[in-house]
């Protein structure tokens, strides 16, 4: 055998060994279902809008999407809150119909309906064991995790409302930060509001990237906010993360009494003062001294 053939052979070998011995990764197709009723509220409650709403995959593998419903959807990346983020919208596909998208990058992609905004999901792209939360803002490699923990001690939220008037509904937009006023990304929160021993709204909510604010709807109100019935709001944190990154941290954020702005009140007491002064001053001021 002469020394091209040894090479040739001798390399023939090496190549198969390397083949029999490195792990073959495939790329995969993992289906999500849009299923039956999707399209009327509720399936939101028992996150199954999306089934599975939360899927986790590599880098190169592909989702695809299987609208089971009769109605038309879309899968659109972003948050109802925010709006499409421009990283793949499938815009309307017809029941009996699918999306697909593939992901290459590691990350957490939220996505939404844009017909039915209460539809969410998300997919998570890791490799190797590693996921990555955003929430934190690093990346997690088996045991490892680089990311400071947030104290619910150290939150903050700003709490803002419509007038509250009976038999309507009043809206509570609610703000989440640090102290700083910084943005805490993925935060899942409770917002109750009461007004005596009635339960206006006792609503789960979630914040995603950025800073955001939520808006929540309570029932009507049965009597007009007053000082001696005002609608009593608390903001409570419950957790932050999601799936094996979630942590739960149940406490307190901040409380709030919506009563009728005082401020009116006071501009129309300091007013009639005022006239009233003035009044009193110009009648004296005509009236001859003797």
């Amino acid at each position: 055998m002469n020394n091209n053939s040894k090479l040739v052979l001798t390399t023939m070998i090496l190549t198969g060994f390397v083949m029999t011995t490195m792990p073959f990764v495939s790329a995969e197709q993992i289906t999500v279902s849009v299923p039956t009723g999707s399209s009327a509220p509720g399936c939101d409650e028992t996150q199954e809008c999306y089934i599975p709403y939360k899927v986790t995959v590599n880098p190169g593998d592909e989702v695809v999407w299987s609208n089971d419903d009769t109605a038309a959807h879309t899968v659109t990346s972003g948050t109802a809150a925010n709006g499409p983020d421009g990283l793949f919208d499938s815009s309307l596909f017809m029941a009996g119909t699918t999306f697909s998208h593939k992901f290459d990058t590691l990350g957490v992609y939220d996505y939404f309906c844009m017909v039915h905004p209460w539809m969410v999901g998300q997919v998570f792209v890791t490799v190797g064991g590693a996921s990555i939360e955003k929430d934190l803002g690093t990346i997690t490699l088996g045991s490892a995790v680089t990311a400071p923990v947030i104290q619910v001690n150290d939150l903050m939220a700003e709490i803002t409302t419509s007038k509250g008037s009976a038999n309507e509904p009043m809206n509570i937009d609610v703000t989440i930060t640090d102290m700083d006023g910084n943005a805490v990304e993925h935060i899942t929160y409770n917002v109750k509001a009461t007004q005596g021993s009635q339960v206006l709204m006792n609503q789960e909510g979630h914040m995603h990237k950025g800073v955001m604010t939520n808006t929540h709807t309570t029932n009507a109100l049965p009597f007009d906010a007053s000082e001696t019935m005002p609608v009593n709001i608390i903001v409570t944190s419950v957790g932050f993360g999601h799936d094996d990154q979630y942590r739960s941290a149940p406490g307190e954020i901040t409380t709030k009494q919506v009563v009728p702005e005082f401020g009116t009140i006071a501009m129309m007491i300091l007013a009639i003062s005022v006239i009233s002064i003035l009044a009193i001053t110009a009648k004296s001021q005509i009236i001859p001294r003797l």
